[in-house]
């Protein structure tokens, strides 16, 4: 079977988290990072049971170079985080990363700075839409007051450091975002800061008030020509899966003062894929990531992600990515697994007489670099 060698290719990863400065330590806290689930037995027991996590543990035996579960845990507690991310990214051959800060804290992240000089790769950040959006709330007065300081936030961007943005609304009230009366935002807004009052604290679950400061960001993305990522589809039971369909977006995708603003659906859209696919290949500001460490699945099912997007979407509306976040041996696998499916893929293009072999060759390298170094304007502050 053909299959396209692309283990030269340097990898520059779309969307991901970062890496926290102090490391985990116990089978138990290692287990726990490797599912969406809040249950306790899911996380300390069964997720040793899935495909993911064993072909995670073979992997990091291979690496390491020991054998077992704990023999991982052990070897990979002997390095200091620094050790970690440079032995891992540099054999990974990671060359660039597009970070959302929202998560982990910043407090628990490891340094920018420590991280760069680690890792080699290039470092471009993302502002959560949603943790600034409440911070806001609690710092405001007056309804006016926060439309005001939100504006401020998104309004020069590049500026203050970011890339570009990302919404977790999938996480909040879903992805229909609307657009709402004055009446109804101010209503929506005064449910907040309630909250607010009771807690000294906001979880931004008030869909009025939430779509509307959206609203104001997808203006000044658009304007400055800014991608927006998107949370879509797997995550923990936080998410409404039901409201969290690339679908959901079409008020956002046929808004016309939109269409400069490149949108960007995470994770391969799983179990959306297909959906996420059509999208990225009917609407010329849609993007599909393609994330192959988040969601945990089985190389099987990335092949699946990978070829429902390959048969559809252009090539250059595709960008490799891990959702790797808080251990660096989620950047590392995603890489390593990435490159697999993805050449693999193509290889069964190449055999069904779609492609020949340069042009899958190139596909492969503007899926893995390419196209993002494009949409966030490494080393340049541009989005070319």
């Amino acid at each position: 079977m053909t299959s396209i060698d692309l283990s030269d290719v340097p990898v520059v990863d779309n969307h991901c988290h970062a890496i926290e400065a102090v490391q985990r330590t116990g089978v138990a806290e290692w287990r726990a990072l490797f599912t969406e689930s809040p249950d306790a037995g899911m996380r300390s027991l069964e997720v040793a049971d899935t495909a993911f996590y064993r072909r995670l543990t073979r992997s990091l035996e291979g690496f390491y170079g020991v054998r077992g579960e704990e023999e991982v845990v052990r070897a990979r507690a002997r390095r200091s985080t620094a050790e970690l991310v440079g032995e891992l990214f540099r054999d990974a051959n990671i060359r660039g990363v597009v970070i959302d800060t929202g998560y982990p804290a910043p407090e628990n992240a490891m340094d920018v700075r420590e991280f760069t000089e680690a890792s080699g790769a290039e470092y471009v950040a993302l502002l959560r839409l949603e943790v600034a959006f409440q911070e806001l709330v609690v710092a405001s007065s007056s309804f006016e007051e926060l439309v005001e300081r939100v504006r401020d936030l998104v309004g020069d961007v590049r500026g203050s450091g970011f890339a570009g943005f990302k919404s977790i609304a999938a996480y909040r009230t879903g992805l229909a975002i609307e657009r709402w009366s004055d009446a109804d935002a101010r209503a929506s807004y005064a449910d907040a800061l309630a909250e607010v009052s009771a807690t000294g604290s906001v979880r931004l679950g008030y869909k009025p008030l939430l779509d509307t400061l959206l609203h104001l960001a997808f203006e000044a993305a658009a304007e400055q020509e800014l991608p927006v990522q998107f949370h879509i589809g797997y995550g923990d039971p936080d998410v409404d899966l039901r409201a969290a369909s690339p679908l959901e977006l079409r008020n956002i995708l046929e808004e016309p003062a939109y269409r400069s603003m490149p949108v960007v659906l995470l994770h391969g859209c799983w179990p959306y894929f297909r959906e996420g696919a059509y999208l990225s290949s009917v609407y010329a500001n849609a993007y599909l990531d393609l994330s192959y460490a988040v969601p945990f699945i089985s190389v099987a099912e990335m092949k699946s992600m990978t070829r429902a997007a390959m048969a559809v979407a252009p090539f250059s509306k595709l960008m490799y990515s891990s959702d790797g976040s808080r251990v660096p041996e989620l950047s590392w696998i995603a890489a390593r697994d990435g490159r697999r499916v993805i050449g693999s893929i193509l290889g069964e293009l190449v055999e069904d007489g779609d492609l020949g072999i340069d042009d899958a060759r190139d596909a492969g390298e503007r899926i893995l670099r390419g196209n993002a170094l494009r949409m966030y304007g490494f080393g340049s502050g541009e989005r070319g």
